[in-house]
């Protein structure tokens, strides 16, 4: 039987947790800087990277799971804002011989498959909104790198919020640290390097069915940045049991 553990993070005031159910077999672990928003099932894990930024402290490990899971043989990174509504072991079980699998943009709402069109939805975004996910000039020097390396259009793009990997995988090792130099030195925003690395490294990641946020049988959005997902959650429940919501 494979070790299992589920894990994420939330620093800063605007992120909390949500209660998740047990999981037979599976360990669940949370990174924060405020231990009073921890719920049930999660408990926390030090951190081994210190910085100034919330949004570092969160990437170091996602994006490194070997660094703190090493007694487990999978290990499932989920942004703090899903909650987990389906049968983890039937979806590890779907994935066959994998070292890493991931959701995929092009089965969103908002379909795209190219880190390069990613790229212009932020920057789209940060004009209509008045502020921007990242600095534009170190994603703009970040993009015309990869142009100038050769790195072509429509090689897709991943989902970041879900990430299942055999994380002591040698190959997996690599393209973690890679990413992980990408993000902590150039943009924050992972997925806008994830297939880069990816690429560079030969490395393929198996894509999972489905629309990440609201189309999959697993996992479910509740909300983009919230302290506390109660509300959020009672709603959920809510519709469920009236049947409102309904996933493949």
């Amino acid at each position: 039987m494979n070790k299992i553990v589920i894990y994420t993070g939330a620093f800063g005031e605007n992120y909390g947790f949500i209660p998740q159910k047990k999981i037979d077999g599976v360990d669940f672990f949370c990174f924060t800087d405020d231990e009073t928003k921890i719920v049930s099932p999660w408990k926390p894990m030090k951190l081994k990277f210190d910085s100034n930024n919330e949004v570092l402290k969160n990437r170091h490990p996602k994006l490194l799971p070997h660094e703190y899971f090493k007694d487990y043989d999978i290990s499932i990174y989920i942004d703090s804002n899903f909650l987990i509504i389906g049968n983890i072991h039937k979806l590890l079980d779907s994935l066959d011989d994998f070292k890493m699998a991931t959701f995929d943009h092009s089965q969103s709402d908002d379909a795209r498959n190219c880190i390069y069109k990613e790229y212009n939805a932020i920057l789209e975004l940060g004009k209509s909104r008045g502020v921007f996910k990242d600095d534009p000039d170190i994603m703009k020097k970040q993009i015309d790198s990869f142009k100038s390396e050769g790195y072509p259009e429509n090689n897709g793009l991943i989902k970041g919020g879900l990430l299942i990997r055999k994380h002591n995988d040698s190959e997996v090792i690599k393209v973690m640290e890679d990413w992980w130099e990408m993000v902590s030195t150039r943009s924050k925003r992972d997925q806008l390097s994830f297939n880069y690395v990816a690429w560079k490294n030969n490395f393929t990641s198996k894509i999972i069915a489905g629309d990440l946020r609201r189309g999959n049988p697993y996992f479910y959005f509740l909300s983009a940045a919230q302290q506390n997902y109660s509300f959020k959650l009672l709603k959920y429940k809510v519709k469920r049991f009236f049947g409102i919501k309904k996933h493949p």
